[in-house]
């Protein structure tokens, strides 16, 4: 996909066409970083998730292991650990990017267990998650977890590289800047759903955006046409 928009009419082409328009909203959401071991692809969806929040209660009162090292992989540990009989926290880092206060808090619960310099190493399973193996970063001492479900959290990233070219500006995150009224920079180019960041990904926050940013276009279009007349 490429964009042009600082021309009229704004430009757009996917794969097989292009498209012309006054105005554009770009909701292009994120992409989130893959665990790339062995079984973490097989196991998608029998017992391996990305969404906590999705699949959490499927394990309550199991034991399963939490995969990632930011301040979202904290938040997701604290929701699962009020559903699940004990996570194992792996960061998979010798250098976490998480808060030492907000790790406190999730060790704090009680049925969480650090492996502080753990990585996971393969998902093992059939036809549903069994164990996870992990290996210590620095002695490559390996053990293995005994787990129904593997939760992998964190890294998501906006996908905004494509939009650097076209003069859409960004935070140092990568998120995609707006006013309140979704506007962009860029005049007619509104931004709306997760590439804003919008407060940790809620669907029903990304619909908020999207509806103000069309009322709003809409608006601005009827605005120019009366100016016409």
């Amino acid at each position: 996909m490429r964009f042009e928009l600082l021309s009229q009419p704004k430009l757009v082409w996917t794969r097989d066409k292009e498209y012309r328009a006054k105005a554009v909203l770009l909701a292009i959401g994120v992409q989130r970083k893959r665990l790339e071991i062995r079984g973490a692809r097989e196991l998608l969806g029998m017992g391996v998730s990305y969404c906590p929040v999705c699949d959490g209660t499927l394990f309550r009162n199991q034991d399963i292991a939490l995969i990632g090292e930011d301040e979202e992989t904290i938040s997701d540990g604290l929701y699962l650990s009020e559903l699940v009989n004990k996570v194992h926290f792996i960061p998979g880092t010798i250098a976490p990017h998480y808060k030492p206060q907000s790790l406190e808090k999730l060790i704090s619960k009680g049925n969480v267990q650090l492996w502080q310099t753990f990585e996971a190493t393969e998902i093992i399973g059939s036809p549903v998650v069994e164990r996870v193996k992990i290996r210590d970063l620095n002695t490559k001492e390996e053990q293995t977890l005994n787990v129904k479900g593997v939760f992998i959290s964190g890294e998501k990233t906006p996908i905004t590289e494509m939009l650097a070219a076209a003069g859409v500006k960004t935070d140092t995150s990568g998120c995609i800047m707006t006013d309140d009224q979704m506007q962009t920079n860029i005049p007619n180019v509104y931004a709306a759903g997760d590439a804003t960041c919008g407060r940790k990904y809620q669907i029903a926050v990304s619909v908020g955006q999207g509806a103000t940013a069309a009322l709003n276009l809409i608006k601005r279009r009827l605005e120019t046409t009366r100016r016409q007349l």
